[in-house]
Parts: structure tokens; C-alpha cells; sequence
């Protein structure tokens, strides 16, 4: 039998007060990262969220998250059960995990 992870995902838009919270059901592999939870659900769930993509080894901190309230990386956070992801709430939102690191 496989195994699922529940993941709630906070989306919204820059400028937006329309927030909410849309929840995935995602199977669940050892060694799998918070950035393999969220590859699976834009590739295979809804292509429409929004998450930022690039070194995926910890290095230009563009994916930091808050992960189950803590503030982490997607690319090195591995996935153990069920997740809530939320925007870095030190910027602004463009769109959904996206913000606006500006002079990082």
C-alpha cells in the first residue's frame, strides 16, 4: 500500500487579499524533499502553483519556505509526514511560495 502526505499550501497574489489554503494528497518516498512534494503537485495535481526553482542544493536560498511553521529550504528539507507550506513572511508575496527578495 502506498503512502500519502496530506499538503496544505497558503495561495495568493501580490496585491491580493484573497488568501487561501489548498490541500494536496501526495505519495509519500523516503529520501523525498519538500521541492520533490511541490515538483509533484505542479506537475501532476495543479500546474497553476507557483514555487521557486533553481540551484536545488541549498546555495542561492531563493526556495525558502515556511515549512510546518519553520522557516526552511525546499531543496534540503526532507519530508517525513504531512506538510503546511507557507511564503517566506520576510518579503512580499508575487504569487503563491514566491516573494520578492529584492536586495537579498
Amino acid at each position: 500500500m502506498e503512502k500519502k502526505i496530506n499538503v496544505k499550501v497558503r495561495r495568493s497574489t501580490l496585491g491580493s487579499e484573497n488568501v487561501r489554503m489548498d490541500s494536496y494528497e501526495v505519495p509519500w518516498e523516503e529520501k523525498m524533499s519538500v521541492f520533490n512534494v511541490l515538483e509533484y503537485i505542479g506537475n501532476t495535481l495543479d500546474p497553476s502553483l507557483a514555487f521557486y526553482a533553481s540551484c536545488r542544493i541549498g546555495k542561492c536560498m531563493g526556495c525558502t519556505l515556511r515549512i510546518n511553521g519553520k522557516r526552511g529550504l525546499a531543496c534540503t528539507t526532507m519530508v517525513e509526514s504531512d506538510l503546511v507550506l507557507e511564503p517566506d513572511d520576510r518579503y512580499p508575496v508575487i504569487r503563491d511560495l514566491v516573494v520578492d527578495m529584492g536586495n537579498f
